[in-house]
């Protein structure tokens, strides 16, 4: 610490010119703390971006491809393929076309 001035030292210090904090600190500890505001590192939200965006576009093609099966009983891992390949299904479209 600058001056010496009271703050954290290491457990049993007792070096030259150290006494213990005047008062409390004020704020979020230097350097982050990772302590509260939402679980992360400098409090910061463990969800990304690119995680979210990837969470949605799963469950979106997980319920496009739940549609091939109920619609033309065609098997899960075929019908995430066949939105891929074809998109939403029509009407008269079948699983091996």
């Amino acid at each position: 610490m600058p001056n010496n001035e009271g703050g954290w030292r290491p457990r049993g210090y007792d070096g030259p010119g150290w006494e213990p904090p005047k008062e409390p600190p004020q704020g979020p500890p230097p350097g982050g703390g990772g302590g509260g505001g939402g679980g992360g590192p400098g409090g910061r939200s463990r969800w990304s971006v690119p995680g979210v965006v990837a969470v949605v576009t799963v469950a979106v093609w997980s319920v496009l491809a739940y549609q091939w099966t109920q619609q033309n009983d065609c098997d899960l891992v075929e019908s995430y393929g066949l939105v891929l390949s074809h998109g939403t299904p029509d009407p008269w479209e079948r699983c091996g076309d």
